[in-house]
């Protein structure tokens, strides 16, 4: 599957997230949507290729580096983080708390 198709696929999933929330929150939203997808592929590929060759490169003398792979899915993974992290806290405060089981059961502890 091309890089450009697993993107697309991956906006969708993130949009589909954010049926529920308000219309005018999504369209601020949708460059982070776009930006989210775009690193999980390329996270994806950085992950095969450090699969295949390695996190750490080591010279003839037995140095040891940080493949470029590596470094830049260190600094990939940071930057989604924050991403998934500010779409997740604006998608949060749509979302109406119901209590679940277990809120059920402290309840029925508390009486």
């Amino acid at each position: 599957m091309s890089r450009l198709k697993e993107v697309n696929m991956e906006v969708e999933r993130l949009r589909s997230l954010f049926s529920s929330v308000d219309e005018t929150k999504t369209q601020l939203v949708d460059s982070l949507i776009e930006q989210a997808a775009f690193m999980k592929v390329e996270l994806g590929i950085l992950q095969e290729q450090i699969r295949k060759h390695g996190a750490v490169q080591v010279s003839n003398k037995g140095a040891q580096r940080q493949t470029e792979a590596a470094k830049y899915y260190t600094k990939l993974v940071n930057a989604y983080g924050t991403v998934i992290k500010t779409l997740n806290s604006i998608m949060g405060k749509n979302i109406i708390d119901e209590d679940d089981e277990f809120d059920k059961f402290i309840g029925r502890m508390s009486e």
